[in-house]
């Protein structure tokens, strides 16, 4: 999958440039996005050219994730308490990116299966013909 968007899209929406140590950073971050949203996205679209609500969708879960500090869980401000684990969870789409990419998602749906009983062969056979 092509990356959905570049740099220079997510330097746009954040209102300055994308410093050069960032860059890579924001870059691998954006090839992380693009191939989640493909996952997420099973529906038919045009793998060619997507949809520009992908590129949206891609630069505002990288702006998401450049805001979460790595390691950092939670933060209070009143007081000053932070947590810090492992690992922060932020490789993931959220709900929102997800309402927006539903359309191009499959939709599960189900058909009904009906049963017949089976017909008497008294019905389907003339009445001058003997049952077999």
């Amino acid at each position: 999958m092509k990356r959905l968007a570049t740099a220079e899209d997510v330097a746009a929406r954040l209102g300055r440039p994308v410093l050069d140590d960032e860059r890579p950073r924001v870059e691998a971050l954006l090839d992380d996005a693009s191939a989640l949203i493909a996952e997420h996205c099973t529906g038919s679209w045009d793998r060619a050219t997507p949809p520009a609500s992908f590129k949206v969708i891609a630069c505002a879960e990288v702006i998401r994730w450049l805001s979460v500090t790595p390691g950092v869980v939670s933060e209070r401000t009143g007081e000053l308490e932070v947590q810090f684990a492992a690992s922060a969870a932020t490789a993931g789409l959220s709900e929102a990116a997800k309402s927006g990419l539903r359309r191009y998602r499959r939709g599960l749906s189900s058909i009904r299966l009906t049963t017949w009983d089976p017909i008497p062969v008294e019905e389907v056979l003339p009445s001058d013909t003997p049952n077999p």
